[in-house]
Order: C-alpha cells, then structure tokens, then sequence
C-alpha cells in the first residue's frame, strides 16, 4: 500500500495557470517528503516529460491546448502502456469520459471545483496504490509463469530416473507453496479497496440523491462487493491451512451457548425462505469442550448455512449429541433438502467443487474444503450421510479437547448493571404507541412514570412536580423537545437541573449534537433497545458517564435490514395487552396506507417530513427494520433539500406495499383482525 507519509513526484498537465497553483497548494503538507511537483502547459511537453523522467502521478487536465486528456493517454500508451498512475482532473462532470479515461489506464477521476486536499491526496495516493499493486502482480505472474516452465521442462527432461522425480516433486511443492504465499498476499491486498469501496457505495446509499435506478445498481454493487469479499476470506483461510499457517487458540466451548448463538445467526435467513429452524441437544451431550471456539463456530456456521440455502422446503436441524470418544461431541446438521447422489458423495470436501449447485446459490466451493480442514485439525472428523426422510445430514465427531494446554479466560467478577427502580420518570412523547409500549417498560421496571404528549406539557409538568428524570421525544409539534429542554433549563432547582435524556428517532450526527446544546445529558435512537434504556437510565440517575451516541443508529452504515425483525416485534408486544397490540397495529396499519397516499399526491415537503418521520418511528418499533431505514431516509433528503427526492418516495412505496402484506400476517397470527 501506499505510504501516506512518503514523498510523490507528480506532473500537473494543465494549460490553466489559476488551476495549477491551486494543485501546488493543495498539495504542500507539513510534513517530511512533501510532494516535488513539475508541470506542463499543454499535451506535446507532457508526453515529452513524461517519457524522460520517472513520475509517481500524473494529474491529466481533460481539455488541453493541443488534445484532450482521452487523447493523451492513448499517446501515452503507445510504447509500453503508461509509466505512472494517472488521475483525470476535469470541469465537465461527464461520467461517459471518467469511463473512457479508465479504459485508456486512467486509476481515477476528479472533478475541479469538487477538489480539495483530502480529496486530491486520496486520489492520487489511492491510484498510486493501485498502479503498484498492478505492477507487482504483473511481476508475480511473470515470475510464476517462468517457475511452472521450468518445472515443466525438468519433469520432462528428468522422467528417467528416480532422483530426477523426486527432485521435481520437490520444484512442484515450493511452485505450490509460491502460490499459496501469492494467492494469501493477493487477496489481503484486495481487501483493503474493496472494503473501501464498499464504503463509498454504502455512503451513497446514506446521503440519498439516487433515482430508483441508481438506488437498485448500489444494492447489486454491495451485493456483488459482500459475496467478493466473503470470497477473498475464503481464499485468505484456504491459503492459511495449505501452508499451516492457521494457528487454533483452543479454550473452554460450552456447546449449548455456541450452539444457541449459530442457530440464532442463521434463522433470520432461514425465516426469509419459509423454512423450519431448530435445535436438538441430547441428554448425554457433553456441557464443554476445549477448542478453538472461533473456528468451530465458523464450521458449524458454514455447514447450517449450506443446507438452509439448498433447502427450499421444510427445515433444518442442529442436533447436539455425544460424540464417538468419552467426552467428545458430535454435532449433526440435518436438512429436507434434494440430498446428494452416491456418485457426487466423494467430491464433497474437494477444493473448489460444487456439485450441482444451482446458479442462484453463490460461493466458490471452498466452504466445505476449508471446513474439512479445520476440523482435522481439531483432531475431529467430518462426513455426510443421507437424512432417512430425504435429504443430507452433514456430521462433525470432535474429540473432548486438542493437545497443549487450555486458555483458561481470566475470570473478572461480573459487576451488576445499576438499578434505578422505584423513580419519578416523565415521559414526553407525541405518540400514542411510543408513550404507550414504552411507558409499560417504564413501569415494569419499576418506575413511576407521568405522560405529556407535546413540549408545553412537558414545560408544565417540569415546572410544577420534581422528576428524577425526563425522556425527551425532539421532533413534536408546536414546542419541539429541543425547545422544551431549553425552557427546562431556564428553571430554578431542582427543577431546571432534573437529568433529561433524548429519546428520538432524530438520530443523525447534527441531530445529537443539538440535543447537547439543548442541555439534554444524553441521547438513546429510536426504535428502543429496552435493554440498552434501562442501563442509560440507571446510569444517568446515578451520575454516571452519559450516553451521547454509543447507542445510536447508523443509517446506510450498517448491513443490509430485514424486512421484519421479529425479536424487535416480540420485545414490543411482550409489554402489550393483547387489546393494545391490536390497536397500535391497526394503527401502524394506518400510517402505511397515510404515506402511500400522500406520495402519490402533491404535498407540501414539510407535510411528507412529518409523515416519514412518524412512519420511521412506528416502523422501527415493531422490527420493519427496512421500511424504516427507508422512511427515515426520506425524512433526512426533505429536511435538507436534497435532489432524488421521487427515488426515495419510490423506495418507501415499495417497502410499504411490502409491510403491509407482511404486517397482516403478523396481525393473523396474533389472532388481531384490522378495523
């Protein structure tokens, strides 16, 4: 990678004089090895310069006196491709040009009055980066090629004699080993852009903007970037266990709570595709074993995840047995899938096969290789058998322990999460179903708790009782909780020092920071993690550290959402009467059929605010976790103007048509009918 700190040799080709002292300034860092910068004011004289000096980059104005930069690239390529990594500075946004330029060996592509010092230094430091790595893996392969020719070449000239065969067989093993150590240093090396370009791509989703269209090629992007990546760990692993390289750091496993935290990892997955999901320990399983715990739950994983993708109906089991050696476990993975034929059965734990995998099914065909591996490492074993009732069982027999000594954890006594039961809490919220469902957690904690469902009240509330503590919603109208807080603040003690948390779906950076000049001491997102609240309040009335954005939500940041989250959906419910849930999800019915409405209408962009931002909330409290990071998402592009407006309705349309379908379901299975 390229070093940050190191100096650059860099040619600006710009005919413009204002632009290139803008480049030399924006390039000065106060630093060792600043960058040395020559320059040419048209296309001749840089091709000359280049062609007679050694340049790290080259910063290509698109529009020169005597060609374009497209043109100059080609030039530039004619001998033997270009020397240096070129970035294309250009004030025509055309993306049709930053393609051409890529085509013509361009490593990136700037636009002039959105340059600035971050922005050139990671361009030209990135393609610099690039250039290099191209170059290294030229030269690996090159001098892969020549090694496996020379092999070739003794393997033929030396068939004869056995010390000849024995010698070759030596140049094919380290040939092997080369390759592994490239392979290894290839795909670390392409993590790092890749995880990079995750990034820009999930920023893109973030800030919003997109038409549909373009909302759908960042989805695929990540996509395609996720399976990429997943791949490149794959491959990382494979290469560590050819060249032993993979160390096991085994320790105490208690297999119930492994096993527990496996089943609950995929049954989001399994819950998408309709299927059954269960765990089935024996009565003679054995509580513990000492192993590598990573690395056990990585198998168990790839094996649960293997039959839940090849299994469109029925379901899959994890069952917990005892194992084939005193002590040992055995763990069986059990599914209705189209099992595997006696013919394919010896080619399961080959490198790179995958049977008959249909093309929906993504993967290289080194899950099971890379598994097999592990697990005889861990002295285990692994095999398949046909499941009786149709399908595969695939097994792992695993020994009590591996040789060497146990990693016994340090045991730290555990330090009880402060308790504040038996507080005067207010709470202050414009929804009915906010105050409602958290205002039940309230009280099933312990707490007295008073209602006020606009920033008047709470103004009224605060200035006439004593709270130990105040749950501030922001976004209400009339007075907002930002306001209130401040006129909190305003009064005389104790009343205008009471502790006051921010609860909010208003969870953006810019949006906590006003919290705090607000005065509030600390802020929780929305939908509320109950168990996370609970801690901040204890906290808070305690004294303790305040919670500013520990807790909150990263909107476009995180990974992909569900459509529903059902532990979010059940943690609501478990504080609802059965009359209670029925009417908040009739009303959360209600709010679904609101916004569709309103975006097939022309309203004000205030109005659609309010109405996306109500939507978030409710959404995101019974686990619509995708309907609200949409919802949301709409609210924050209307509060800042932002273009792409139509895009984001779009994608709130299509998850709330979604919701709906799924929500009445949620709501025949609670046994709720709709009004």
């Amino acid at each position: 990678m390229a070093d940050a700190e190191r100096g650059y040799r860099l040619l600006i080709v710009d005919d413009d004089e204002i632009d290139q002292a803008l480049y030399r300034r924006l390039l000065t860092r106060p630093v060792s090895g600043a960058a040395e910068v020559q320059h040419a004011t048209d296309g001749a004289a840089g091709l000359a310069m280049l062609r007679a000096n050694a340049y790290d980059c080259v910063l290509l104005d698109f529009s020169l006196p005597d060609m374009t930069g497209l043109e100059f690239l080609e030039d530039a390529c004619a001998d033997r491709g270009l020397p240096c990594a070129v970035v294309l500075v250009t004030g025509h946004g055309n993306e049709a040009v930053a393609v051409e330029a890529m085509k013509r060996g361009a490593q990136d592509y700037l636009v002039k009055d959105k340059v600035d010092a971050n922005t050139l230094w990671r361009a030209i430091t990135g393609a610099v980066t690039q250039t290099t790595l191209r170059q290294r893996l030229a030269g690996s392969v090159h001098a892969l090629t020549a090694a496996n020719a020379a092999l070739a070449q003794e393997v033929v000239t030396r068939t004869a004699a056995e010390l000849a065969l024995r010698r070759a067989k030596e140049i094919a093993e380290q040939a092997n080993q080369a390759k592994t150590r490239f392979v290894a240093m290839v795909t670390h090396e392409l993590r790092t852009p890749l995880n990079g370009i995750l990034g820009y791509a999930q920023l893109l989703r973030m800030e919003g903007g997109l038409r549909a269209r373009q909302t759908a090629h960042v989805g695929a992007m990540m996509k395609a970037g996720q399976h990429l990546l997943e791949m490149i760990e794959q491959v990382l692993d494979f290469a560590c266990l050819e060249t032993s390289g993979m160390a096991l750091s085994n320790a105490p496993v208690a297999i119930g709570a492994l096993t527990e935290g496996c089943i609950g990892f995929i049954a989001p997955l399994a819950t998408e595709r309709g299927l059954s999901l269960r765990l089935i320990s024996a009565h003679d399983a054995p509580r513990e074993i000492v192993m590598d715990p990573v690395r056990l739950r990585q198998v168990v994983l790839n094996l649960l995840g293997n039959a839940v993708k090849y299994t469109t109906t029925g379901g899959v089991e994890l069952r917990v047995l005892a194992g084939g050696t005193a002590g040992g476990v055995r763990l069986e993975i059990a599914d209705t899938g189209p099992g595997i034929d006696d013919a394919e059965r010896e080619r399961l734990f080959r490198d790179f096969e995958r049977l008959d995998a249909t093309p929906s099914v993504e993967g290289a065909g080194l899950g099971l290789a890379i598994a097999a591996r592990i697990v005889s490492r861990m002295g285990g074993t692994i095999g398949h058998t046909p499941n009786p009732t149709g399908g595969s069982v695939f097994w792992l027999d695993l020994p009590p322990g591996i040789d060497g000594p146990a990693v016994v954890p340090e045991i730290i006594p555990a330090v009880p999460s402060p308790r504040a039961a038996g507080r005067r809490v207010l709470l202050v919220d414009d929804m009915a179903m906010n105050r409602d469902i958290i205002g039940a957690f309230l009280g099933t904690d312990g707490h007295a708790v008073t209602l006020a469902d606009t920033g008047q009240d709470a103004m009224r509330l605060a200035a006439a009782q004593t709270f130990d503590l105040i749950l501030m919603d922001v976004r209400m109208p009339e007075m907002d909780g930002l306001e209130a807080t401040r006129q909190i603040r305003a009064l005389p003690a104790p009343h205008g020092t009471v502790p006051i948390l921010a609860l909010t779906a208003c969870a953006f950076r810019e949006q906590v920071e006003q919290c705090r000049a607000a005065g509030m001491d600390g802020h929780v997102a929305k939908p509320v993690d109950f168990a996370v609240l609970g801690r901040v309040i204890a906290e808070t009335i305690a004294g303790g550290s305040r919670s500013w954005g520990s807790n909150q939500h990263a909107p476009g940041l995180q990974p992909p959402r569900l459509m529903l989250d059902r532990t979010a959906l059940d943690q609501t419910l478990a504080y609802l009467s059965p009359d209670e849930a029925a009417a908040h999800l009739r009303s959360l019915r209600l709010r679904n059929e609101q916004i569709l409405l309103l975006l097939g209408q022309t309203v004000a962009p205030g109005v659609l605010a309010d109405a996306a931002h109500q939507l978030a909330s409710a959404a995101g409290m019974f686990g619509f976790a995708a309907q609200e990071a949409a919802a949301r998402g709409l609210e924050r592009a209307l509060a800042r103007g932002a273009p792409g407006i139509d895009g984001l309705g779009q994608r709130v349309c299509e998850e709330t048509r979604v919701a709906l379908t799924v929500l009445d379901q949620v709501i025949r299975e609670a046994r709720l009918q709709p009004a």
